[in-house]
């Protein structure tokens, strides 16, 4: 059993006997980074790819093939094309998520990115190209909400999911901008947030300007999706296309807002979170 840690001063990695009940730990790795993700290859157990940002050296990318011993930078880390003559570009500020291709793509994985970027390597994290069916998409600018105010540390892409069942269907979460989903290996993108709610938003059933703030597919049936939204836990069966506000039974003095959300990996009846819990 090992747990995958990234903080604000380095990685950490906490590893278990059988048992669960003694736990040795390795690190800080890259101390003095702020480690957004790390996130282990299910294709090949023993790889790990890393989110890091190195205070003043800009955004960067490490990958390590014998789990955490030794670690080798991106040649290539996920770049906005350059902007034309005249015209303000789009700067990767860091790397937010990262998340493994499907399992008949051994070296794809994907990237999302500060402000709302995705990225795609198909060399196992070494280069990475631009999805210019999201990130040039002539909707973006709206959908990302562009200009205006975000999260504290910059609007992200996140929850970046590769349907098991088809490498073509992919889903991924934006704070600020929803849910969106494509069929078509990134190549289009509809906005998939019908039934969230938005307090923030003049209009209660906005297409898009949502802030998912952490979304998950279930294993077992890729179908039943779990989102933790800055306006509630939500759950949505994908045939009907509706999201269904299941925080409501938080206790009251608790509420349902919150950031992670993890599945069952066993039970698509069931699913975690940390609320933020204001009370003392």
């Amino acid at each position: 059993m090992h747990l995958l840690i990234g903080t604000r001063k380095g990685a950490f990695i906490l590893s278990s006997d059988e048992k669960r009940r003694k736990w040795s730990m390795r690190g800080p790795i890259f101390l003095g980074h702020i480690v957004h993700h790390i996130v282990q290859d299910p294709r090949k157990p023993n790889v790990l790819l890393m989110a890091a940002r190195p205070g003043h050296l800009g955004p960067s990318l490490y990958r390590s093939a014998n789990f955490g011993k030794t670690w080798k930078e991106s040649s290539v880390p996920p770049a906005f094309a350059k902007a034309k003559e005249g015209e303000k570009g789009l700067v990767a500020q860091h790397v937010f998520w990262l998340s493994p291709g499907h399992a008949s793509e051994p070296g794809v994985w994907y990237a999302g990115t500060s402000p709302q970027g995705l990225f795609r390597s198909e060399d196992g994290g070494d280069t990475w190209q631009s999805v210019d069916g999201f990130n040039l998409h002539p909707m973006r600018d709206k959908w990302c909400a562009a200009g205006e105010e975000g999260p504290p540390d910059g609007a992200t892409m996140h929850s970046i999911s590769v349907d098991p069942r088809d490498a073509n269907h992919i889903y991924l979460g934006m704070s600020s901008g929803g849910v969106f989903e494509s069929t078509d290996r990134g190549g289009n993108w509809a906005p998939l947030n019908k039934g969230c709610s938005a307090e923030f938003l003049p209009t209660p059933d906005a297409e898009y300007g949502h802030d998912p703030h952490c979304v998950r597919l279930h294993p077992l049936n890729p179908d039943r999706i779990y989102m933790q939204n800055h306006c509630g836990i939500y759950r949505m069966d994908r045939a009907e296309g509706l999201w269904h506000r299941i925080g409501t039974k938080m206790p009251k003095k608790i509420g349902d807002i919150g950031f992670g959300i993890v599945v069952h990996p066993r039970d698509t009846e069931t699913a975690w979170v940390f609320p933020m819990d204001g009370t003392t």
